[in-house]
């Protein structure tokens, strides 16, 4: 029983973390949105590989399945791509 406890609170403990998180890189999203700003990312794509790209975010949307995505110009691309909140692992204004 006392796993069990642990092991939910360390769970707990995680998501509140990663929420914590995804809140400060969905703030500094929206302001890079509403200034113009540029922002550089560490994205990890779905098959584990990692990329750092100079974005200009555009708009920050919830899909239908609940994940949060930034449309940006990808600077890396020439182009405009979307990227999943979270599969950026860092974020900084360039």
């Amino acid at each position: 029983m006392r796993h069990t406890r642990r092991t939910i609170r360390a769970a707990l403990t995680n998501t509140r973390a990663l929420a914590a998180a995804a809140c400060g890189r969905l703030d500094l999203l929206r302001y890079a949105t509403e200034t113009g700003r540029t922002v550089r990312i560490t994205y990890v794509k779905e098959d584990g590989t990692a990329s750092i790209r100079d974005i200009r975010p555009e708009q920050v949307r919830r899909s239908k399945a609940g994940d949060l995505y930034v449309r940006a110009h990808d600077f890396l691309r020439d182009a405009a791509r979307s990227f999943r909140l979270d599969r950026i692992t860092a974020l900084e204004t360039a």
